[in-house]
């Protein structure tokens, strides 16, 4: 009997041992059987994949429909910076202030760049509201006319001092050149003026930043003195001839007819053109190399296009001799070496009208 129930217990052992073994291996075999882990790793990455490419085409849709609208509306306005927060008017005329290194009185520094229109905006802001206070607010037109008419002035005079010989018709016709509109917006431009002003319209016009630059002169003459603006002047709109060939600002006119009363008037020989050599005559551009004698001394050379040509050139090469303005010339001074010179506002050099008369 003892025999019989062993022989039952080993082999319902044997049953369960083979059964849990199993059942082990084939778990096993399934967690580490790399096809299976293959195959549904590919499937995740395809879903992944496919999900991704439909919001990446429905992004795509959604930028291009936003762009064509963006072109049907047209580009956004521009804005003052005031407009998204975090400026302080006062804080930046300060600043401005600083960057030149002068010190202004600050009423009048704001009073320089407020523009009349941005009065008159103001004004009717108040109308409309039904109020009858009057608005506190200068513009800047008193102090612009006193600042151009001190840049001219001192431009004039720092110039017949820098070049005693020079015509007054020349030193007329660089002023111009200074005082043009293309040159002082490209000061006003450059100097920082545009988030500035205080105008009607953003962005500012081109004549808001030629009457802020004049203004911003006037008010350093009234807070500093006429010697600091003058220097002023100085550093920002004269240093525009730096680079610049101020014997092609002025246009002269029968270079020949002056150049002979000069002669005359120094007791010496009329002018005589001579032709020194010439290059490629029977080509397209031939050039032409003139001389003009006096008393058969060379006084100025030229080449030229054509004979007429190059005989007129070499009459305005003998002129700037005369003038003392020649390519070769002295710089202009700047800085400290203008800083004690005493300038005469009233002197006129001599003008053409005047040699051609005599």
């Amino acid at each position: 009997m003892a025999s019989i129930c062993g022989s039952l217990a080993r082999v319902h052992t044997k049953k369960a041992l083979s059964f849990n073994t199993g059942r082990c291996l084939s778990s096993l075999l399934e967690h580490r059987c790399p096809l299976k882990q293959s195959k549904c790793h590919y499937s995740e990455v395809k879903h992944q994949y496919a999900l991704e490419t439909a919001i990446s085409r429905r992004k795509v849709a959604y930028l291009k429909e936003l762009y064509h609208r963006r072109l049907e509306v047209g580009p956004e306005k521009e804005r003052h910076p005031s407009v998204y927060g975090c400026w302080s008017h006062d804080a930046e005329i300060f600043a401005f202030s600083q960057r030149l290194g002068e010190n202004f009185d600050e009423n009048l520094l704001k009073e320089a760049f407020v523009q009349r229109s941005y009065v008159e905006q103001e004004a009717k802001k108040q109308k409309d509201l039904g109020l009858d206070t009057e608005i506190d607010l200068r513009d800047n037109v008193e102090l612009s006319e006193k600042g151009q008419k001190l840049a001219s002035r001192f431009i004039k005079a720092y110039l017949r001092y820098s070049y005693p010989q020079a015509f007054e018709e020349k030193i007329c016709a660089i002023h111009d050149f200074l005082m043009s509109n293309e040159t002082l917006l490209h000061v006003g431009t450059n100097l920082g003026l545009r988030e500035l002003m205080q105008t009607a319209e953003y962005p500012p016009e081109d004549d808001n930043y030629i009457t802020t630059l004049l203004a911003v002169i006037g008010a350093l003459l009234e807070s500093q003195g006429e010697r600091t603006a003058e220097m002023f002047v100085l550093d920002f709109i004269i240093s525009q001839l730096i680079g610049t060939d101020i014997n092609e600002i002025w246009r002269v006119d029968n270079p020949m007819g002056i150049l002979a009363k000069l002669l005359k008037e120094s007791g010496r020989g009329e002018p005589e053109s001579r032709l020194l050599w010439t290059s490629s005559k029977n080509s397209l551009m031939p050039v032409y190399h003139v001389g003009i004698y006096s008393d058969k001394k060379l006084i100025g050379k030229s080449p030229g296009e054509s004979s007429v040509i190059a005989e007129e050139l070499a009459a305005k090469e003998a002129l700037k001799h005369f003038m003392k303005m020649e390519d070769s010339r002295a710089p202009l001074m700047f800085g400290d070496e203008i800083k004690d010179i005493q300038l005469d506002y009233n002197k006129l050099n001599r003008s053409v009208s005047d040699i051609i008369g005599s």
